[in-house]
Formats: structure tokens, C-alpha cells, sequence
């Protein structure tokens, strides 16, 4: 049996009745996975008695979990907690106005994200609304455990960033919570995007009118549907070039941080014949690229150039100074939040799909002066 009172805390000075309190942080616990799938709440009786209130309450607050679907009662058995099932959080989300807004992002430590989070916030600041930021860490599972907790929180809508959180919702009916999706092509419902193909089309052009032929390419291990287009980008600029694509000269890695931009470069240097250009598809890819080459005394642009897409601020910091394609990514918190506003406030939205432009950023690291 788990126990819980310790984390519960009531107040009838609140205005709100002591059932609904303690069914509110009940489903907190369970959304938080405080209180796991299979553990039995206290009896009525024991849990009145510990917190110092009716035992009708108790059940009351007990009921609706169970009409919730967060429970099941059995005569000598208890009250089960169920599997959690973030789309029946999301239907349950309270229809009164918080003014709250969830984002869930990726991975907090990418600089990409701070740009995002400033455009999100100019709308927050306008509308006085609190934002409570979620670091998913590249993990199916926190994703799906944060949006059930903001659910649980009755946020008034939410942004997540490159996950199509609404494709694996088990119960997709009468979903009523305002979502809006960021940096994920080919997903449904309202999307904020960037021409990500174009992004990597835009890079690997610019190498090529350079002269370079060997062009080898950093990039994410998994087909993410945000990473797909960028090499279709790739592949496209070296067919229009009569370039034939070389799988040899593809570095996939396991995540997006400078780690792996130099297990990426130590990959293709190991090449009999190394690139004589390196295309990868995120910057903090490109600084770890950039530090491995000077490691193995390779001078950029000299013996081999280097381009990216992002154009985060350290960019333009380093020496030499990353040639890249700029994604707005203040823009795409800006545009994202706009549009779910718009939801929130039962408006209808200009257009569900958008697709933000993208710029070729010119700088050292190509060989341009």
C-alpha cells in the first residue's frame, strides 16, 4: 500500500471542497509517477483517519478518480492505481482558464532552445501568463510523463518541440486542450516548421561552389522526422551537382552535442580518402566537428570546410567563425505561441501549417572571406 500523506495537504480555508483538494493532488501524485501503476491508495478509513477528515470525503474524492479512469476499487482488494493514460489526462484537463502555458522541449541545454523560449515568452510577457518549461531530455517517456503532469496542472495549452506528442495519445477522442507543435514535419493538427530541406540544400550548395566534391555529412543516428528533410536537402544539392551520394562519407551519431560532432569527425577522418568539406546537421555538432579537426591539426577552412544549420549566437564566436543556415528560432517560439493563443481563445487560426524561411549565414569556416 503506498502512502501518501505526508505529500497531501488540505485546506477547507481554500474555498474549494476537500474531496475535489484531495482527488486534485491525488492525480497530481499519479501523473508525477509518485504513485505507480498497480499501488493501492489507503482504505477510506485509514486515509480519513490520517488526514484528519471524513471518511465520506475520502470516498467521494475516491469516486471520481475512479470515474476518471485513474483507479479501480474491488470489494477486499482496494483501490488500484491503472496505467496512466496521458490522453485521458488531456480530457480531463479543467475547462477554466489558468492562464498557464505548457512548453516541453527536447533538450534545454541546446542554445537553439533559450532563442525559442525568448520568442514564446514576448507573447507570454503581452498576455501576463505563467510558463512552466519541460526538459524532455530526448526521452519518449518524459515527454509523454510531462504532458500528463501539465494536463494534471489544468495548464491552458501547451507547445511541444520536435515530438508529435498527439501520435501516440492512446484516447485521441475529444481531445479539447490547444496544442501546438514546433520543428516536426509531417505531423497533424496545428505546426510551426522550418523548410529544413531547403536549410540543408542552402548548405551544401554554398560548399559545392566552393569546388568541393567530398563532401561528407554529421548527423543524427535515428530518422527523426525534424533530421529526414535536412538530408534530403544534402542528397538533393550534390544530385543537381552530378555528385554521386557516398554512404561512406556519412557520419551517423547518437545525439546532437559536441560530443558527437567529434565522434563524427574522428569517423571520417578515419576514411582512407577524408572529405575535403564537412556538412553537419545541427551547430553544436559542428563546434564538437570543429574541435576534433584542430585537435588532429586539420586548419578550417584550409584542409577542410565546414557548414551547419541552427545559427546559434556562439556561431559567429568562434575561430573561424561557423558558416551556417539561420532557422528563426525566435520566430518559431513567437509564431507557435501566437497560434496557440489563437486556440486558446476559440479563434480560427490564418493557417495550421506554417513553414518558416530559412538563411544561408555566410562566414569563415566555408572559405569564404
Amino acid at each position: 500500500m503506498v502512502e501518501t500523506t505526508w505529500k497531501i495537504s488540505l485546506d477547507p480555508r481554500l474555498g474549494e471542497q476537500l474531496s475535489e483538494q484531495l482527488k486534485r493532488q491525488i492525480t497530481w501524485l499519479i501523473a508525477s509517477g509518485e504513485i505507480k501503476p498497480g499501488e493501492t491508495l489507503p482504505s477510506v478509513r485509514k486515509h480519513a483517519k490520517q488526514l484528519g477528515i471524513n471518511m465520506h470525503t475520502v470516498r467521494s474524492a475516491y469516486l471520481q478518480l475512479e470515474a476518471n479512469g485513474l483507479v479501480r476499487t474491488r470489494p477486499g482488494s482496494g483501490t488500484r492505481v491503472l496505467t496512466l493514460d496521458p490522453g485521458r489526462m488531456m480530457q480531463l484537463a479543467g475547462k477554466t482558464r489558468t492562464y498557464t502555458i505548457g512548453v516541453i522541449l527536447p533538450n534545454l541545454a541546446n542554445p537553439f532552445y533559450h532563442t525559442f523560449l525568448k520568442g514564446v515568452e514576448e507573447v507570454i510577457n503581452s498576455e501576463q501568463l505563467l510558463l512552466f518549461v519541460c526538459d524532455a531530455q530526448e526521452s519518449p517517456e518524459k515527454y509523454l510523463r510531462y504532458f500528463a503532469q501539465l494536463a494534471a496542472k489544468n495548464v491552458d495549452g501547451m507547445i511541444v518541440a520536435s515530438y508529435d506528442i498527439l501520435e501516440i495519445l492512446v484516447q485521441k477522442s475529444n481531445i479539447s486542450l490547444p496544442i501546438v507543435t514546433v520543428d516536426w514535419p509531417g505531423c497533424t493538427g496545428p505546426v510551426v516548421n522550418f523548410d529544413l530541406e531547403n536549410a540543408g540544400y542552402q548548405a551544401v550548395q554554398h560548399l559545392i561552389n566552393h569546388g568541393h566534391h567530398r563532401i561528407g555529412l554529421i548527423t543524427f543516428a535515428g530518422g527523426r522526422a525534424n533530421v529526414i528533410p535536412v538530408i534530403k536537402g544534402y542528397t538533393r544539392a550534390l544530385q543537381e551537382d552530378g555528385i554521386a551520394m557516398d554512404e561512406s562519407l556519412v557520419a551517423r551519431v547518437p545525439g546532437f552535442n559536441m560530443a558527437e560532432g567529434e565522434l563524427g569527425v574522428q569517423q571520417l577522418l578515419a576514411l582512407g580518402v577524408p572529405p575535403t568539406a564537412i556538412f553537419t546537421i545541427a551547430d553544436t555538432l559542428a563546434l564538437g566537428a570543429l574541435k576534433a579537426l584542430k585537435a588532429n591539426g586539420r586548419q578550417v577552412p584550409e584542409d577542410i570546410a565546414l557548414a551547419s544549420v541552427d545559427d546559434i549566437a556562439v556561431a559567429e564566436l568562434v575561430i573561424p567563425a561557423l558558416t551556417t543556415v539561420s532557422l528563426p528560432s525566435r520566430q518559431l517560439g513567437l509564431e507557435a505561441m501566437l497560434m496557440l493563443q489563437n486556440l486558446i481563445d476559440g479563434k480560427k487560426l490564418p493557417v495550421e501549417q506554417m513553414i518558416l524561411s530559412t538563411e544561408l549565414v555566410v562566414r569563415q569556416s566555408c572559405g569564404c572571406r
